[in-house]
């Protein structure tokens, strides 16, 4: 169905359903929403729903109508007599006369009205009474400001018709308009910002796209849409679009609304000096600003465009009469985080002058909400004093988040050595340590770096005697400690290292920040060393002192989410993964951790761990442009791993191999531990696509080493890949870390194993009935379905080769193997609506079993990198809590030998790797017991004609003017009602 823009709608389905059923069970239905919400779309779904059932009576009010007595109806008012025009009752025997000649006693009527705000009060009054008399059913359209006309208000509250507001569109949705408007796929990043400037405002995101397209800020690579730069400021276009919703405002509310916009926020109670009260009310109730609950009152312009655009239409004069009125008392007092850098901002564009320690402040802050480009705006203010050396340290982390290293290091030389405050010397000490790790790939430089630190402490405390003993040097001591024990965990000194973060947190009640990174550092031991449930304990522990502190902690929050991330899908726990990534989603405080293609690579783990590896190489897809743009913590090589063994597991042998290519390009970036990961993978997938015994050879080197390190964790998961290609070689070995290993995921896998090694079938059948409940279980269960390697090549006994070809026609049996397409939530992190409904189903594997295999060792590889983040963003114990200390990398623009790695076919638009809809694992469809009859939508059984009558996707969105990725959905939802997985099983049966 036509949705915003002539996209198809999204986010609407239940607002549709409501309306359909209001219009069939009452009068009717009143639509009220702000411009650009989709009052029109909603209503054309409705009619498209209802068909023929009604006949739709359209009336067009306007501002120009609305001064004329019944001219919104003067169309239908043939018959009506010159001296009667200001008689209800005539109108109405003029309408219904008009009614009875279209609709003789038969269809029933249903009155459309669009712009219902604007109906004159006799139009109004009539639609009502027509209503109410039962004569016809009511759709209309109103926005919230101007008000609803008051009759159909009464018939509301009457209960004679339905009131229906319609909200902004969700982050799932937002995604999925995005990627109808771009043709192709994105980072779940882009429809997040897009959310956050418009409000989920469809008609302010679609031209925020465009203005994106045109300035080049949104960028498309290898069929994958990407942010290459800071969103713009509104251009012509879209001023002129934003300016239409406060053009109705008086000249007075016009100064109030200007004042709001240049302050924001500003406290009530300071606006009331300067502002009438009712002035205030009236901008309320147009919904133009809001007031805040709290103590402070603040008040806001009610939509982040508004305020762009007002800013910029203020003369500059009048900007600097008000900044002068306003500085003394905006400046006093506690602020929030962004009132902060607005007022520094404003007074920085008037000219005027901002102490120093507020522009260190601001740059601070805007270092952690990473904003560079306001970062060293704020820090190059600074003049030359004792502010100055630490104003250079945050010029060189916003130039650091620019990825721009060498400018970084250049600001930072010295720096440390000089410091005239523990405070510099702390943020100049981490900056260091990240640099150190980035650049260099390991934690050598570490204990030099915790020396130099210690170092400058020392100095300080003999020039300011003071200090000895204060919190500030007390804290930095213990990140110098932190940051040799960081140093510990990069050289495998793991149980020295958890014997060193015991201590610290044993000791006397920690500052928050110390707890923080000594908890996210012990957990990526433990994480390492099969302590899973334990680890999460303790990241989750630091979620909860993220969120109660999180005004002193800004800058930590991808810091504990990675390893936390990590742990809940090495745990299974999918749906706390999905929870926090929404979670995360919906803070406001996304860095470049979101905004590079991390979250897409969690997602994509996500999806392939729950046997979807459709939707799963979609996103990775997605993840790998994000981190050839801008590369958080190496993680690249590991996308590019996952890619080809997902890939070939799944029977894209072209794309595997492409991903394969572009990982022999990056294969010495990533630190050891996930290194062993990714080279794991790419081993297993070599094997898939060449079935050369070296490549299994190698994978158990592999095993060997991380056994060696100590690693337990890998090397479960890399034991665990190799039985997902049906070796069977090391099965005590296999159930012995499986034991050790916490969680009931590693339970299950015990007991499996222990089934294979001890010959059990019984057990195997119990594990069999309940692999649906239990997705590690049953992703295992579906590759032993069908591996790569024959029963006689898996090693093992004579006799456990013989049992696991039994197991083997035993699953075949009993686990068939499902379509594979994206739920609603998957996309972007599980994201409310989710969006990574990918196009198409699984694609055909050689043999079957393509989910379970895909899923092999991805997610454990995505739990590798949590090991990644944590140790990179705690290079320096990460003290450095209100400024911004998070996550960054290198911007990557081309890695060599990768170019064509995350396009799934020449020329294709959409960067999602999938096959027709429809299309599953050999064998699979022919296991599904047929369903009883199902009722279809009318979409679906006129989808489903077309297919019987051998038509292709792209045919049937031309026919009937869908875009492919819709069409696609119908079919794999019917497949799904159905339970048949390709179009060879639907016969006319099906369709009734």
């Amino acid at each position: 169905m036509e949705g915003f823009g002539g996209f198809s709608l999204v986010g609407r389905d239940a607002d549709v359903r409501a309306v359909v059923d209001a219009v069939a069970g009452t009068g009717g239905a009143l639509l009220v929403a702000d411009q650009g919400l989709g009052k029109t779309a909603v209503s054309k779904a409705v009619l498209a729903e209802l068909g023929d059932g009604v006949l739709p009576l359209w009336i067009h009010a306007s501002p120009t109508l609305s001064r004329i007595p019944f001219g919104a109806l003067a169309p239908y008012l043939a018959s009506l007599q010159e001296d009667q025009t200001n008689s209800v009752l005539a109108a109405m025997r003029s309408v219904l006369a008009h009614i009875n000649a279209l609709a003789p006693g038969q269809t029933p009527v249903l009155l459309v009205v669009e712009d219902a705000h604007d109906l004159d009060e006799s139009s109004a009054m009539l639609a009502a009474q027509l209503v109410a008399s039962g004569a016809v059913k009511l759709l209309a359209m109103s926005r919230t400001v101007p008000a609803v006309p008051p009759e159909l208000e009464s018939l509301a509250s009457d209960g004679l018709i339905v009131r229906r507001p319609l909200q902004p569109l969700d982050s799932g949705a937002a995604l999925e308009l995005c990627r109808q408007a771009l043709g192709g796929q994105i980072l779940p990043c882009l429809s997040e910002s897009l959310v956050e400037a418009s409000g989920g405002n469809p008609m302010f995101m679609l031209a925020l796209l465009a203005q994106e397209r045109r300035d080049g800020t949104l960028v498309e690579r290898n069929g994958v849409w990407l942010l290459t730069g800071e969103p713009p400021r509104p251009d012509r276009r879209l001023t002129d679009l934003i300016k239409g919703h406060f053009s109705g405002c008086t000249p007075q509310q016009r100064q109030v609304l200007e004042t709001v916009a240049l302050a924001d926020p500003i406290p009530l109670r300071l606006l009331l000096d300067s502002a009438d009260g009712g002035l205030v009310d009236g901008l309320v109730e147009s919904r133009l600003v809001t007031v805040g609950e709290d103590a402070e009152r603040l008040v806001r312009v009610a939509h982040p465009l508004y305020g762009q655009v007002l800013r910029a239409m203020v003369p500059a004069s009048r900007s600097l009469r008000l900044r002068q009125q306003l500085t003394p008392r905006l400046f006093s007092g506690r602020h929030t985080l962004q009132s902060l850098l607005r007022q520094v901002d404003w007074s920085l564009e008037c000219g005027l002058p901002v102490p120093a320690s507020r522009l260190l402040e601001a740059a601070r802050l805007a270092n952690g909400l990473f904003n560079s480009r306001f970062a060293l705006r704020a820090a190059a203010a600074v003049q030359p004093g004792p502010y100055r050396a630490a104003a250079q340290v945050e010029m060189a982390w916003a130039h650091y988040h620019n990825g721009e290293f060498a400018r970084a290091e250049e600001l930072l030389a010295g720096v440390l050595r000089r410091a005239r405050n523990p405070a510099t010397a702390k943020s100049a000490a981490v900056l260091s340590a990240q640099l150190l790790l980035f650049r260099r790939g390991g934690a050598a430089g570490l204990e030099g770096l915790a020396d130099e630190w210690s170092a400058t402490l020392d100095r300080l405390e003999a020039e300011h005697p003071r200090l000895a003993g204060t919190p500030a040097v007390v804290h930095s001591r213990t990140g110098c400690r932190l940051l040799r024990i960081r140093g510990m965990v990069g050289d495998e000194q793991l149980a020295g290292a958890e014997t060193e973060l015991l201590q610290v947190l044993d000791g006397p009640e920690p500052d928050p920040e110390i707890e923080l990174v000594a908890r996210t550092l012990l957990a990526e031991v433990y994480g390492a060393t099969g302590r899973l449930v334990s680890g999460a304990a303790l990241t989750r522990r630091g979620l909860e002192l993220l969120h109660a502190h999180e005004g002193a902690l800004l800058g930590y929050y991808e810091f504990v989410l990675v390893p936390h991330l990590t742990a809940l899908l090495r745990l299974g726990e999918y749906d706390d993964a999905t929870r926090e990534l929404e979670r995360y989603a919906g803070t406001g405080l996304r860095g470049l951790f979101y905004f590079g293609g991390t979250v897409a690579l969690a997602s994509a783990a996500l999806e392939i761990l729950q046997s979807r590896p459709v939707p799963g190489l979609a996103l990775l897809a997605a993840a790998v442009e994000g981190l050839r743009q801008l590369d958080l913590e190496h993680l690249l090589p590991l996308a590019f791993a996952a890619g080809a063994h997902t890939a070939a597991a799944a029977g894209r042998n072209g794309l595997a191999e492409g991903y394969l290519a572009g990982y022999a390009e990056v294969a010495d970036q990533p630190r050891q531990r996930v290194r062993l990961m990714c080279d794991g993978l790419a081993a297993a997938a070599g094997f898939r696509l060449r079935k050369e015994p070296a490549e299994l050879d190698r994978l158990f080197d592999l095993v060997e080493d991380a056994r060696r390190r100590g690693y337990f964790s890998e090397e479960l998961d890399l034991r665990v890949l190799a039985l997902r290609l049906g070796s069977l070689r090391g099965l005590d070995q296999l159930v012995k870390l499986a034991e050790f290993t916490e969680g009931a995921a590693a339970a299950q896998l015990t007991a499996l194993v222990r089934a294979l090694r001890d010959e059990d079938m019984p057990a195997l059948l119990r594990m069999i009935d309940g692999a649906a409940s239990r997705p590690l279980l049953h992703a295992t269960l579906l590759s032993l379905r069908s591996p790569v390697l024959a029963a006689e090549e898996a090693r093992g006994t004579s006799s456990q080769r013989e049992f696991l070809a039994q197991a083997r026609r035993q699953l075949q049996k009993s686990l068939p193997v499902e379509p594979d397409a994206g739920p609603a939530g998957a996309g972007g992190g599980g994201r409310k609506g989710g969006g990574a409904r990918a196009a198409g189903g699984a694609s055909k594997a050689a043999g079957g079993g393509a989910a379970g295999g895909a899923a092999a060792g991805t997610g454990a590889a995505a739990a590798s990198a949590g090991g990644t983040g944590a140790a990179g963003a705690g290079a320096a114990w990460a003290g450095r809590a209100g400024s911004g200390r998070r996550m960054a990398g290198a911007r990557r623009t081309g890695v060599a030998g990768a170019g064509s790695a995350g396009r799934p076919d020449p020329g294709r638009r959409t960067a999602a790797p999938a096959g027709a809809v429809g299309t599953v694992a050999a064998g699979s469809a022919g296991d599904m017991p047929q369903a009883p009859p199902v009722k279809l939508t009318r979409r679906e059984h006129e989808i489903g004609t077309l297919v019987l009558e051998g038509m292709q996707n792209a045919d049937i969105a031309e026919r009937l003017g869908l875009s492919v990725r819709t069409v696609e959905g119908h079919i794999y939802r019917m497949f799904a009602k159905l339970h048949i997985g390709s179009r060879d099983e639907l016969d006319v049966a099906h369709l009734g």
